[in-house]
């Protein structure tokens, strides 16, 4: 009788208490892409210009080089090179002068623009949303971790978005929004980096990187708000003042998604928002 009760009390138990095997898991673990080399060399390139590390008309390293700096093959570069031409961020220049040369996006046309940016609302969405929750407080840390190399870049920032945002004139030539656009990258970055917390900095470099492509082909020129805020957050991170760089952070991502939301379509029951003061 003991037999029979202690054989059956570990199988009555397993299908009362647990789920099956099966169900174990489920969801927990995804199926697996293999990745070519090549793929990995593109994301990678992909990513610098995405953060402004290379703006239109740069050339990227020789061929030679990138593969000795990426420990990859020749092979492997030229493949990788292949893919980024087909999808119109670099082109390859032939002759003693030529070279792998960053190319500028194709901007949309004035009767393309609301339609596209009605398409990349959503992502827009999360992506602002992103932004305020990992760069206010990157704003906030760095105002009590930076160093003195730190501010030093911060001002080598916005003294060169200064100079491109001077007059109209200025704001409208094409090359200045790619300059202007690669500065303001390595401001927010520095931020990130003086915040001193390195999941915030991936979070932040994640966030500059999808912005690229949705909001490249929109800007025809630099908006008159493009450098607002900036100058406000280097004081308060410079000054010490936490609660102060958190808040200018904060109004200067707000007024740039809702320069953005001026060129959504209007009639879809949104409008530009009005929320960059606290209520």
């Amino acid at each position: 009788m003991n037999e029979q009760l202690s054989a059956a009390t570990p199988t009555d138990t397993s299908k009362i208490d647990g789920p099956s095997d099966a169900k174990v898991g489920q969801g927990a673990i995804s199926s697996i892409r293999p990745v070519s080399t090549y793929e990995l060399v593109v994301e990678q390139v992909k990513r610098a210009i995405f953060l402004g590390r290379f703006v239109p008309g740069d050339k990227l390293p020789p061929e030679r080089d990138l593969a000795a700096q990426m420990l990859v093959s020749r092979t492997t570069i030229r493949e990788a090179m292949r893919v980024l031409e087909g999808e119109g961020l670099i082109q390859v220049k032939r002759g003693a002068m030529g070279g792998l040369v960053v190319k500028a996006q194709t901007n949309l046309q004035a009767n393309e623009i609301e339609s596209y940016m009605e398409g990349q609302r959503e992502l827009l969405d999360s992506i602002y949303e992103y932004r305020i929750a990992n760069e206010c407080m990157a704003a906030r840390l760095a105002a009590t971790r930076r160093n003195k190399d730190q501010l030093r870049r911060m001002g080598s920032c916005l003294k060169g978005m200064k100079a491109l945002c001077e007059t109209p004139a200025m704001r409208a030539i094409t090359a200045n929004i790619a300059r202007f656009r690669a500065l303001d990258s390595e401001f927010h970055l520095v931020v990130a980096e003086a915040c001193g917390n390195r999941f915030i900095m991936q979070a932040v470099e994640d966030t500059r990187t999808a912005m690229f492509l949705p909001i490249g082909k929109v800007f025809k020129r630099l908006e008159d708000s493009a450098n607002e805020h900036h100058e406000a957050i280097y004081a308060a991170i410079k000054d010490g003042d936490a609660d102060a760089a958190s808040e200018a952070m904060r109004l200067h991502i707000v007024t740039s998604r809702e320069s953005l939301e001026n060129l959504m379509p209007q009639d879809s029951g949104r409008r530009p928002k009005k929320s960059a003061k606290r209520v």
